[in-house]
């Protein structure tokens, strides 16, 4: 279905903004769309491709060992492919696991139920932790430190004050 120039630019767009949220370098993105877009642009073949008797067989790749083993079937009709040990999808599900997240978060005071809302692309346990050091050291330097100190009120445990 064909879209304007500037729809294009806009979905492109988009596109590296998902990557780049989802934790994937941007010239990955950049490299699938060159060879997208020279895929795209190559003539269709017009002649019946030819059928071959060869087979293939898979091998889970582990390192060079396996290349070694299957250069043993270089001379017959067998054609080897690989198949990967981790894949996009077992990285982006160990990426939803992750027990110490990024993100926004929510500190709560213990005394008068107000919270802070903050941003921190490090884990937020370490973020937390920052925030109590100031508590600690008596520094308001972030404006949760400020309030217990300032206001002489309390802070409670991990689980009761912080949320993601």
């Amino acid at each position: 279905m064909p879209i304007t120039e500037q729809a294009v630019k806009q979905e492109w767009n988009k596109i590296l903004k998902m990557a780049y949220n989802n934790g994937f370098p941007e010239q990955i993105a950049h490299k699938l769309r060159n060879k997208l877009t020279i895929k795209k642009e190559q003539p269709v073949q017009t002649q019946p491709m030819q059928q071959h008797n060869e087979k293939w067989v898979t091998f889970t790749y582990h390192g060079p060992s396996v290349r070694k083993v299957t250069s043993l079937f270089q001379h017959t009709n067998l054609k080897i492919a690989f198949w990967p040990t981790n894949t996009i999808y077992q990285q982006l599900s160990q990426k939803s696991n992750n027990t110490n997240p990024s993100g926004v978060y929510q500190l709560k005071c213990n005394t008068c139920k107000h919270t802070y809302i903050g941003q921190s692309g490090r884990p937020i346990t370490t973020r937390y932790k920052e925030h109590l050091r100031y508590i600690k050291n008596n520094n308001p330097t972030s404006a949760y430190a400020a309030h217990i100190l300032n206001n002489r009120h309390e802070f409670g445990p991990t689980e009761e004050t912080l949320k993601l």
